[in-house]
Formats: structure tokens, C-alpha cells, sequence
């Protein structure tokens, strides 16, 4: 099943306030509350959206590591699987540019910073990893309806 306006209009809603409910979506969008419940558990199904509660780890007190790590000698994707599996990576991504990886971990200290980079560097095909510590978020993100409305 393809996603369609009304998919992209519930998935920019639930952005806004992930525990918006069912009947006020359905009266904004002037459809059904079954229609509405049905697309939201099709939109789960797919891995299109999952509900999640979100938070900044440095405003939890935890260390905010960026990561930007080049590969060699092995796939790229078989490297990104091996970072996704491991505990404390939030984010990973392909990406284009002079490195091939971007990775984002929470750490509860420097000490777990430490331990976390030396696994990483560690695994095979890693051959270079540029790390960022944040110190201070100033802005967390745009949902994704937030950035493509914007753009327009």
C-alpha cells in the first residue's frame, strides 16, 4: 500500500502531538474515525511511523555523541547493520560526503563515550571515525512534514 495525502496529512498531525486523538484527526480531516484508526495501524504496519516518546539525551543529563566513520574493506551496509545493533546507537545512516556512516549515541557519562568508541573503532571495516561531543542543543530537529512544508 502506497501513501497517499491523507497518510502524509495524519503522519504531519501526529508530528505536531503524537497523542492527538483519533476523532479530533478525523474532524480536522473530515473522514471517518475508523478510517483514521485504520490508516494509523497501516502506517505502523509499514514502519512508516511508530509512537515513541522523544527526548533530548544532553537535557537527560547523557553525553551526545556524533559520529562520522568511513569504511573500508567490507560493505558499507554490513558496517551500518553491525553500528544499528549496537545498544547505545540511536541513529544510523548512510551518507554522502568524504565519510560513508553518520551515527548518534547517548552515553551516561565520558567514561561510556570512551568504552562505546573504542567498540566502535573496533569493528571490522571501520577505518576512520570523526567524533562530535554535543555540549549544547539549540534546536532538536523539524518533524519531516514540518522540513517538506518549509521547503515548499
Amino acid at each position: 500500500m502506497g501513501i497517499d495525502d491523507i497518510d502524509r496529512r495524519i503522519v504531519a498531525i501526529l508530528e505536531e502531538d503524537g497523542r492527538r486523538a483519533v476523532t479530533s484527526i478525523a474532524k480536522e480531516l473530515s473522514i471517518s474515525e475508523g478510517t483514521v484508526r485504520t490508516r494509523i495501524a497501516a502506517l505502523q504496519e509499514q514502519g512508516v511511523i511508530s509512537v515513541v516518546a522523544l527526548c533530548s539525551p544532553v537535557a537527560m543529563g547523557y553525553e551526545g555523541v556524533r559520529l562520522l566513520i568511513s569504511v573500508r574493506k567490507l560493505s558499507i551496509r554490513a558496517v551500518a547493520q553491525s553500528l544499528a545493533d549496537l545498544p547505545l546507537t540511536n541513529h544510523v545512516a548512510l551518507v554522502s560526503g568524504t565519510h560513508d556512516i553518520y551515527v548518534e549515541a547517548a552515553c551516561r557519562d565520558m567514561d561510556q563515550c570512551v568504552e562505546f568508541l573504542d567498540v566502535v573503532r573496533r569493528l571490522p571495516g571501520v577505518d576512520r571515525v570523526d567524533q562530535q561531543l554535543v555540549r549544547r542543543m539549540y534546536k532538536n530537529g523539524k518533524s519531516l512534514a514540518q522540513a517538506v512544508a518549509a521547503s515548499r
